[in-house]
């Protein structure tokens, strides 16, 4: 995915974007709040020092990131985000792994893979998806040789799509595969049909199909993220503060809870305003 022009992170000297965007404070928050963001970005940031030094120590995953980084206008994710990704899937082994939106992320797994494979685990799959057709031609000629094995990019446009009262945006068309470990960060989430900010659809429809469990990480996106933990629920769908990433699972269809009719006493207020709130819950009436 080509980097967003309106994104706070730019490439850095060396190619490789990795700083963690910088947050202006809007003046509208009180001075509890600006202090909470201050104290968030300090955190935000010491975690993406921490995560630089960890890459860098891992010469061989730093100079492929620094190789398909180098000359071209790239995704910006932060270090912190290639690290995790990194570490998660060495941690957990996945085979098959759905990537929403392809950039240097995809080569950070898939050195992960690799290592993984050459402890004796099955070799794994990336299967990236990418809708902007340039990009895509750019990823697939960049990719690095000794990672192919491992990745297969393919391009989709992105369509308007629902989940219950949910409107989002996903990929036309993701093959579809036994997968247990998805990386969020994509598509563009405006809509194709009228331009309204959505969320991410494609990993609910994953993990609806799935009897396995599916791990995932979802990029710093709070519609997206608003959604799932409606969907799954915030245990299964954790936020991180240090790594600005929502953190999905095991979860598995099992786990999609739905809408349920729910009485309005709860929240009516006899003084004051009301103020209703979105209730989901599983069939058998866990909340």
């Amino acid at each position: 995915m080509p980097i967003d022009p309106g994104d706070p992170t730019s490439a850095r000297s060396d190619g490789l974007p990795g700083a963690p965007p910088g947050s202006a404070l809007s003046d509208r928050l009180d001075p509890l709040q600006r202090l909470r963001g201050h104290v968030v970005n300090f955190i935000v940031g010491r975690r993406s020092r921490w995560a630089e030094g960890r890459l860098r120590a891992n010469s061989v995953l730093w100079d492929l990131l620094t190789r398909v980084a180098h000359g071209t206008e790239v995704t910006g994710a932060s270090y912190s985000d290639y690290w995790t990704l990194y570490e998660q899937v060495r941690e957990h082994k996945p085979v098959e792994i759905l990537e929403m939106g392809t950039g240097i992320s995809t080569v950070a797994m898939a050195q992960a893979l690799r290592e993984n494979e050459a402890e004796g685990a099955p070799r794994g799959r990336i299967t990236s998806m990418e809708e902007d057709a340039y990009w895509h031609g750019v990823a697939v000629e960049r990719l690095p040789q000794e990672m192919r094995p491992y990745v297969e990019i393919l391009h989709s446009p992105k369509v308007d799509g629902f989940y219950k009262c949910f409107r989002g945006v996903q990929y036309e068309s993701i093959p579809d595969r036994p997968y247990d470990f998805v990386f969020s960060d994509g598509p563009e989430r405006h809509s194709p049909v009228n331009g309204d900010k959505l969320f991410d659809l494609d990993l609910i429809h994953v993990v609806r199909r799935s009897d396995r469990p599916v791990r995932a990480l979802v990029d710093n996106h709070y519609l997206t993220f608003y959604v799932l933990q409606k969907v799954f629920g915030p245990k299964l769908a954790r936020y991180s503060v240090p790594h600005r990433l929502l953190f999905v699972g095991p979860v598995t269809r099992a786990d999609v809870r739905f809408l349920r009719h729910e009485n309005f006493l709860p929240d009516l207020r006899l003084t004051g305003s009301t103020i209703f709130k979105l209730r989901m819950s599983r069939a058998d009436g866990e909340s």
